[in-house]
Order: structure tokens, then C-alpha cells, then sequence
């Protein structure tokens, strides 16, 4: 148990946690892993978007390779939405996984990551219940020629028949700042707690998007909680750190996967 710990740490610290991230790994299978994606800003400023977004203009091709084609984002789409590499990279492993599944997209937002599971899934569901990014997404998706059911609705109050499917859950964390201090996983709005609960009496495949800052310790403790309060089984986790230009941007977990 204890040279358990001394990798896990290992691992942590390579990857730019604090030297003091430990976390208990007696009763669960823990992977941490590490994806780099390259990055290449293109000149430009749009009149259409505010000043604090002009640089998240300059990576327009990173997000969409088809930007100029007629892809549609909202303020804060520039910020959330997952990069194109990241997507495709996120949905083949998924489709490796499990390819049989169908896929739920409970906050799919403008559809980076939508598109491309569309393109591996001959089932995709997109939730959301902004009307702009229903808009947003709808439009999109045509632009990249990918089909999927669009719904604009609370995914809290979605119910689906059929279990064996892939979960996605990419809630917001509170706009530009929260990188700015480590990341509390009670203060989203829904709490994860509240989403792995909704989640996990739907299906046992769960994807989450979630910031690079986040206490992995209070991240696990989540997952324990929700599954001893269900009387579920916890399944394995992966933690997949997303690299943008050797620079943690965001972690994308992996239940039961």
C-alpha cells in the first residue's frame, strides 16, 4: 500500500500536482494519464466577441479546423468548448472501449466534443438547456456533416431507457476564473456529487470534463461517497490530463471504461 502511494505521488508530481497529493488507494483502481496536444495561434481579432475572449480567437483553428466554415459560438462556448484533437482523441477511445454503446451528451454545449462522438457512435444524444448553444450545436454539427438527436432541456430531469450507454458530462465550473485558486468540486452548480448521483443510477460509463486544479483526493472521495450511498460497485478511474503545448489544461475522467 505505502510503494502504492509513493507512485501515485511520483505520478502526481511529474505532472505539476503539489509534492503533498495523497490520496487512500486501498479499494480503488486509480489510473493517471497524460495526453499532449500541439497548439498554433493564428493572427487575428473578431469585432464580435469581447476583449477578454481575443485570445481564445487566436486558437480558432484549434478548436474548429473548420472555424471558417460557419462554426457558431457563444461567449462562452470560446472558453469551454473541448479542442478538436482533444475530441477526436476522447471519442476513439471511447469507441475502442466500448463500441457498442450509445452516448449521452448531458451539457454538449456548442459540440466540439459532440461532433466527433457522432462520428464514431451510431447513436449520439445532445442535452443542454441554453437555447443559444441548442443553436449553436445544431448548426455545427451541420458544418461538420456529423448526426445527432439535439434536445434543449435540464439533463437533471432526462431519463433514458437503455443502460448500456456512454455518459458525457461537461458541466460549467464558474466562467474565466476559475483557475485562479484550486478548484472546489461542491461549488459547481449542479454539484458533482449531485451529477454522479443522476449519472450513476443511469448507466455505469461515465465521462466527466473537469478543471486542471481540482483536489484529486476530494475528486475520489466524491466517487466513493456516491457509489456507497447507491450500494453500487466503484468502478475503475482514469484520470487523463489533457496537455495543451506541455501545459496542463484540463482533466477528462473516465468511469467504468
Amino acid at each position: 500500500m505505502i510503494e502504492t502511494q509513493k507512485l501515485v505521488h511520483r505520478k502526481l508530481s511529474i505532472l505539476g500536482y503539489p509534492q503533498n497529493e495523497f490520496f487512500a488507494l486501498d479499494s480503488l483502481k486509480l489510473q493517471i494519464t497524460k495526453k499532449n496536444f500541439t497548439c498554433q495561434l493564428h493572427p487575428g481579432i473578431s469585432i464580435d466577441i469581447p476583449k477578454q475572449i481575443q485570445k481564445f480567437y487566436r486558437k480558432r483553428f484549434f478548436l474548429f479546423k473548420k472555424f471558417n466554415e460557419g462554426i457558431q459560438l457563444d461567449e462562452e462556448s470560446w472558453y469551454s468548448v473541448i479542442p478538436e484533437e482533444m475530441s477526436i482523441h476522447i471519442a476513439n477511445k471511447l469507441k475502442i472501449s466500448s463500441p457498442d454503446s450509445d452516448v449521452i451528451d448531458g451539457f454538449c454545449g456548442s459540440g466540439g466534443l459532440a461532433i466527433q462522438l457522432a462520428k464514431c457512435f451510431k447513436s449520439v444524444i445532445c442535452i443542454d438547456i441554453d437555447p443559444i448553444k441548442i443553436n449553436n450545436i445544431t448548426n455545427n454539427l451541420l458544418v461538420y456533416e456529423s448526426i445527432a438527436t439535439v434536445i434543449q432541456m435540464n439533463f437533471l430531469e432526462y431519463t433514458h431507457t437503455n443502460q448500456d450507454f456512454i455518459l458525457i458530462m461537461c458541466p460549467p465550473w464558474g466562467g474565466l476564473n476559475y483557475s485562479h485558486q484550486p478548484y472546489d468540486l461542491n461549488s459547481m452548480k449542479p454539484s458533482l456529487e449531485d451529477l454522479l448521483t443522476k449519472g450513476m443510477q443511469m448507466t455505469n460509463k461515465i465521462v466527466l470534463q473537469l478543471p486542471k486544479n481540482i483536489d484529486i483526493q476530494q475528486l475520489v472521495s466524491i466517487f466513493k461517497d456516491v457509489t456507497d450511498k447507491l450500494r453500487l460497485e466503484l468502478k475503475p478511474i482514469e484520470v487523463e490530463m489533457m496537455l495543451i503545448n506541455e501545459q496542463i489544461n484540463q482533466l477528462i475522467i473516465y468511469y467504468g471504461l
